[in-house]
């Protein structure tokens, strides 16, 4: 993990036309009337940070959500506020997710003029029976056409999102669905696995019995054939749920900056921040975010001993040891580097390996890390296990 002084910046647009049936996140169908509101409370939010003296933004992501589900005016006006208030690195990544449908030359073109470099687009299956599951409204014609059309345009930085570990899903449809994207050629691949939420439809679905529980093993296998399969095929596992083509394409600089727990502030209803020793929370709802930003206070004003904006709810000081657990839970999901002895040493003034002497010594002896020369690292078998590791850091 190297140390930066890099900054995120994560924008946040919570609206989809419908809703996924597993899907927890912070997002609403039906409320498009509300986004020319919306885009003018983010860029408020934005402009709260004016005087803060952030000059080093390395990377944007606008997640969701459906970001594609803006125009692109929207999008310039939300940049625009960014770079009168922030200092923008001259090689920042700049990232849209999106869906398949919400995407088509012309605005691929103007995504490209605006800056955007990197784009995200959620295929999840190439089985249309697991997109119907799933409440997805393209078919794997649409990503295959979304792909294209971003390729053509220029982009060439593409990831597709992909999930495993389904009701009813098999083996063998995932190997399918694995085949048709590395046939198409993505650049980088995201691959989730299930996780069922309460409160979401799908997770209604399974405790009713209307469908079966997803099969651990099964689940297992499917994230072992992708290990084999992709690593065949030229992509470099970088982290636990992301695959890059080793030859052609940078990982992905934003998901770093989380993993390597360096600060980064979220814009918009929902989002978190860690930022100047704090981890702070927007409200949820558009409506309140909306009515938050809209209230007549100056940023001089609101600005205090902590960062933040009249959109947050919750702040809390995080403490060194905090920041130093939180540092080793994150850090493990990079496979590769891991958490560097030297680097946590320079960072905290304690080496990892005595500071962690007890859970270090049990999680090497039960196989599920690596500890050497090269720094602490999950082992495949702690790729399985991994919320198992990551707890002992909590």
């Amino acid at each position: 993990m190297s140390i930066s002084d890099s900054i995120s910046l994560y924008i946040h647009i919570p609206f989809c036309r419908l809703k996924c049936s597993y899907c927890d996140f912070n997002t609403y169908a039906g409320l498009d009337p509300l986004i020319p509101s919306y885009v003018d409370a983010v860029c408020t939010e934005i402009r709260h940070y004016q005087g803060c003296e952030i000059t080093n933004i390395g990377t944007i992501f606008f997640g969701g959500g459906t970001p594609s589900l803006l125009p692109a005016k929207s999008l310039a006006q939300i940049l625009t506020a960014v770079k009168a208030t922030f200092e923008l690195k001259p090689d920042i990544e700049l990232s849209l997710e999106s869906n398949p449908g919400t995407l088509n030359p012309v605005y691929l073109n103007s995504l490209l003029n605006l800056g955007f470099n990197r784009i995200s687009i959620g295929a999840q299956s190439a089985i249309s029976s697991e997109l119907q599951l799933l409440d997805r409204l393209h078919t794997f014609r649409h990503v295959i056409q979304s792909y294209k059309d971003a390729l053509s345009a220029g982009f060439n930085q593409i990831n597709l999102d992909l999930m495993y570990g389904l009701p009813n899903q098999t083996e063998s449809s995932w190997k399918h669905t694995l085949s048709q994207v590395v046939d198409l050629g993505a650049q980088h691949l995201s691959l989730y696995s299930l996780h069922l939420e309460q409160d979401t439809p799908m997770f209604s679905r399974v405790d009713s019995g209307y469908l079966p529980h997803p099969n651990s093993d099964i689940t297992a296998n499917m994230y072992k054939y992708a290990d084999t399969f992709l690593k065949s095929h030229n992509y470099n596992q970088y982290e636990i749920s992301n695959w890059s083509i080793t030859s052609n394409y940078s990982e992905c600089r934003h998901n770093l900056q989380y993993w390597q727990n360096l600060p980064y502030i979220g814009i918009g209803a929902g989002a978190h921040s860690w930022y100047k020793q704090h981890r702070y929370t927007n409200t949820k709802s558009p409506y309140e975010y909306i009515k938050l930003l809209n209230l007549n206070v100056s940023a001089k004003e609101h600005r205090v001993d902590y960062p933040g904006t009249p959109a947050m709810i919750q702040s809390t000081l995080i403490d060194t040891d905090t920041e130093m657990n939180e540092t080793m839970m994150l850090g493990l999901h990079l496979l590769a580097s891991g958490v560097r002895h030297n680097e946590f040493q320079s960072r905290f003034g304690a080496n990892p390996k005595n500071h962690y002497k007890s859970i270090l010594s049990q999680l090497v002896s039960q196989g599920l890390l690596h500890n050497d020369h090269n720094g602490i690292r999950l082992t495949t078998s702690g790729r399985l296990l991994a919320n198992r590791v990551f707890s002992e850091f909590t």
